[in-house]
C-alpha cells in the first residue's frame, strides 16, 4: 500500500498548475496539522507557506492563532494569519458567513498563479453530499467538494479528498504531531456539526468507505454535469442572449430539456439558478398560448418574464425614481438615478436644438395618458402606443427618462426626440441624449 506522503506528493503533482507554489489552509485543527507536516516532509518537491485565518468566534481564537504560529515556526514554514470578523445575521447561516469571510481573506493572501490546499478529506464530501441531499440539490450540487478549480489569481486544491478522517489521524498519531479540538465543532446548532459528531460516525461504523464512497459519487455526478452542459449548450446553440430566450427555442425541447438549458441559461446570465419549484413555475408559464402574454417568476436574485414570445431573464430591478419624481439635465450636468445615466452630447445629426436645452431640461417618468410626435411622424399618439409598437417590455416603460422643457416633452430617452424640438437653426449646436446603465429594452 502506498505510504501518506506518497499518495500527497502523486496528487499534488496531478493537480495542473505548473507554478510549484503552494499556500496550505492551517486551522491548526487534525487535518490541516497533517498536511502541512505531510508539506513539510515533502518541502524537497514543492514551495509552499502556511496560512492561518482567526475568525474571532471563541475567547481563545487569539491562542489558536499563536499555537499554529509556534507549529509552523517548529517545522520551519513560513506563516502568515489574518483576522476576520463575522456577524451573526439574522436570517443569514453563520457557517456560510463564516465560509464566506474566509475564502475572501484567502483570496486575498494568495499569490498570483499560487494554489491554495485545503485539508478536505472523504468524510467531509460525505457530510456535504448529505447535506445537499437533504436540501434537495441536484446533479450540480451533488457534484459536492471539487478537488481542483480556479481560485481568485491562483487555485484551490484539496489533496486529501481520498483520504478518510480514520486514516489522516493515523498519521497524526504516528508522526506524534499535536493539534487543536475547536469547541465549535460540538455546537449541534450548526448542521455540518450535526451531522458530523451525530450521523456520520453510525453511517462509517457500519459502512467504513462511506466516505471514499461519497468521493466516488461526487465525481460521477461531476462527469454527469459535464454531459448535461454540453447538451444544454447544444440545445441552446440558436438561442443569441441567454437573458433573452424565444420561447418556441425552449417548447421544441421535451421537458427535462427545458429545464436543463433553462439552468444553463440562468447561470449565463450570471443569475441564482431557480429552485425546482421556481423552474417548474416558470416552464409552466413558457406553455401560455397568448402570444401577447405577459407572466411573472420571481426567486432571490433573478426574475423571469414574458413578453411577445421571450422570456426575459435579468436581476431584480430594484425601486425606481417613481411617478412624482423630477430632476434636473443640463448640457454640463448629467443626471443620475436608478433607471441610468442621461446625458446631452453635441451632434453634428439631428438633435435637440440649442434654444430647447438652454435653460435645461426636467427628468420625470410615466404618470399615464403622455401623448408624443417623434421627430419625422406625422402624427401624435399616446407613449404607450409607441412603446407597443417598438416592442418595450411594459416593466421598463415606467423606468424610461422623460425629458421635458416645461410642460413638453421634448425626448423619450435615447429612443425619440420630438418633432417640434428639432427644427432646423443654423450655426446653432445640436444635442443628442445620451442614456446608458439601464436594462436593454428589447
Amino acid at each position: 500500500m502506498k505510504t501518506f506522503l506518497e499518495l500527497l506528493n502523486n496528487k499534488i503533482s496531478e493537480f495542473p498548475s505548473k507554478s510549484g507554489s503552494y499556500l496550505v489552509a492551517f486551522s491548526g485543527g487534525l487535518d490541516s496539522t497533517v498536511l502541512l507536516a505531510g508539506m513539510q516532509r515533502l518541502r524537497s518537491q514543492f514551495s509552499f507557506r502556511a496560512v492561518h485565518i482567526d475568525h474571532g468566534f471563541h475567547p481563545d481564537s487569539s491562542k489558536w492563532e499563536v499555537h499554529c504560529r509556534e507549529v509552523a515556526g517548529k517545522l520551519g514554514v513560513d506563516y502568515v494569519s489574518s483576522r476576520i470578523h463575522i456577524r451573526d445575521e439574522s436570517g443569514h447561516s453563520l457557517e456560510a458567513l463564516a465560509r464566506e469571510g474566509r475564502y475572501r481573506a484567502l483570496k486575498d493572501l494568495l499569490f498570483s498563479g499560487e494554489v491554495l490546499l485545503t485539508a478536505h478529506h472523504a468524510n467531509d464530501q460525505l457530510e456535504t453530499l448529505l447535506l445537499r441531499l437533504l436540501r434537495g440539490s441536484g446533479v450540480r450540487g451533488m457534484r459536492g467538494i471539487s478537488e481542483f478549480y480556479r481560485f481568485g489569481k491562483g487555485y484551490l486544491g484539496r489533496p486529501l479528498l481520498n483520504m478518510s478522517q480514520d486514516e489522516i489521524r493515523r498519521v497524526g498519531v504516528n508522526w506524534g504531531l499535536h493539534w487543536l479540538e475547536d469547541p465549535m465543532n460540538s455546537q449541534q446548532r450548526f448542521d455540518r456539526n450535526f451531522l458530523r459528531s451525530s450521523v456520520i460516525p453510525h453511517i462509517v461504523g457500519r459502512w467504513p468507505s462511506a466516505g471514499k464512497i461519497a468521493e466516488r459519487m461526487a465525481r460521477q455526478m461531476d462527469d454527469a454535469h459535464t454531459i448535461l452542459k454540453e447538451v444544454a449548450e447544444s440545445d441552446s446553440l440558436t438561442i443569441v442572449d441567454p437573458a433573452r430566450v424565444p420561447l418556441e427555442a425552449l417548447l421544441g425541447l421535451p421537458m427535462p430539456r427545458q429545464k436543463n438549458v433553462l439552468r444553463h441559461l440562468v447561470e449565463r446570465v450570471g443569475l441564482p439558478v431557480p429552485d425546482s419549484v421556481q423552474m417548474n413555475e416558470i416552464l409552466k408559464s413558457v406553455r401560455v398560448s397568448r402570444i401577447d402574454a405577459e407572466t411573472q417568476v420571481q426567486w432571490p436574485g433573478g426574475e423571469g418574464r414574458i413578453y411577445r414570445g421571450v422570456l426575459y431573464l435579468f436581476s431584480p430591478l430594484g425601486a425606481g425614481s417613481g411617478e412624482d419624481y423630477t430632476g434636473e439635465l443640463t448640457q454640463f450636468e448629467p443626471w443620475a438615478g436608478p433607471e441610468g445615466r442621461v446625458a446631452l452630447v453635441p451632434t453634428s445629426g439631428p438633435g435637440l436644438s440649442d434654444d430647447y436645452i438652454k435653460n435645461g431640461l426636467s427628468v420625470r417618468f410615466r404618470v399615464g395618458g403622455e401623448c408624443f410626435k417623434p421627430m419625422r411622424y406625422k402624427h401624435s399618439r399616446p407613449l404607450k402606443k409607441w412603446f407597443q409598437e417598438s416592442g418595450v417590455p411594459p416593466w421598463l416603460r415606467g423606468r424610461i427618462p422623460l425629458l421635458y422643457r416645461d410642460a413638453e416633452l421634448v425626448a423619450v430617452g435615447d429612443l425619440w426626440i420630438a418633432d417640434i424640438a428639432t427644427e432646423e437653426q443654423k450655426n446653432k449646436p445640436r444635442w443628442q441624449v445620451s442614456w446608458t446603465n439601464h436594462p436593454p429594452l428589447s
